[in-house]
């Protein structure tokens, strides 16, 4: 379920590790290909994607002892209910205060149950690593703009204009310290106002929300944090999403961010 891609004898390249802890929005085949454009635009990487569906298998998630030696986690996670060392490994990464990035589905990275001992870091998790937890998401494709001011932001190298993701918008709470980057609106279900209560709370749905869709952030613990709900498997297809996703790896690695020049590939 580990798989190394690329020269690991490599020191000066750095390491991400993408891990696939769901099969929900197809990470299990989008994040190796992810994986190959990294290697391809420099790093190392190593990919946990195990062949059975981490979220709802028991077995979790082999092989995370590899963030010993990463520069930049990249989660793709969701609804995880890790135990014991496996449980461990991930929260140790995170609190030492080593770079994350979240993609989509991870800011509800946990769902353990209300009797056990981590149910409060299905909020606190995300929350504290990311700089939201998860709430809820509206219905249909997402248009996405640049946040004002967020033009010359590095992690925006090559991107501007305004595009569409397929996937839903999701409603955010965010902390206070974040650097906005992207801001997506949607629209609930037949766009119309309703009042909405799930496991995260009770929302006020408006015809048409906007949020914030990709931010920077320092985390609890120091760490560089790149959060973006893009992740639908149609986002790998559209240039400027994809590289918004690319250029938030590197960010969050200290790598240089590619130049507007450099091609960064899509693919489907």
């Amino acid at each position: 379920s580990l798989a190394l891609i690329g020269n690991s004898e490599a020191k000066d390249k750095p390491h991400a590790t993408v891990i696939v802890g769901t099969h929900h929005y197809s990470p299990h085949k989008t994040m190796p290909k992810l994986a190959a454009e990294l290697e391809r635009l420099g790093f190392d990487v190593a990919l946990i994607n195990p062949q059975w569906d981490a979220e709802k298998d028991k077995r979790g998630l082999a092989g995370l002892e590899i963030l010993n030696d990463t520069d930049v986690a990249v989660f793709f996670v969701r609804f995880l209910t890790l135990e014991g060392g496996q449980y461990q490994q991930m929260i140790d990464y995170v609190q030492a205060g080593k770079p994350v990035v979240c993609l989509r589905t991870s800011t509800h990275a946990f769902n353990y149950p209300e009797t056990h001992k981590n149910h409060a870091l299905n909020i606190d998790f995300p929350r504290e690593t990311f700089g939201t937890p998860y709430r809820i998401h509206l219905a249909g494709k997402t248009e996405i703009e640049v946040v004002k001011g967020a033009e010359e932001n590095p992690i925006l190298t090559g991107v501007s204009g305004k595009w569409s993701s397929p996937g839903t918008l999701y409603l955010t709470d965010t902390s206070e310290t974040i650097v906005p980057l992207l801001q997506g609106s949607g629209s609930p279900r037949g766009k119309k106002a309703s009042t909405r209560t799930n496991a995260f709370g009770t929302h006020e749905l408006k015809p048409t929300m906007t949020d914030t869709i990709a931010w920077t952030w320092q985390n609890k613990w120091g760490g560089k944090a790149f959060t973006t709900s893009l992740g639908h498997p149609g986002d790998f297809a559209v240039p400027q999403s994809m590289r918004v996703i690319i250029n938030g790896i590197h960010w969050a690695a200290g790598a240089q961010i590619p130049a507007e020049s450099t091609e960064v590939k899509t693919f489907k």
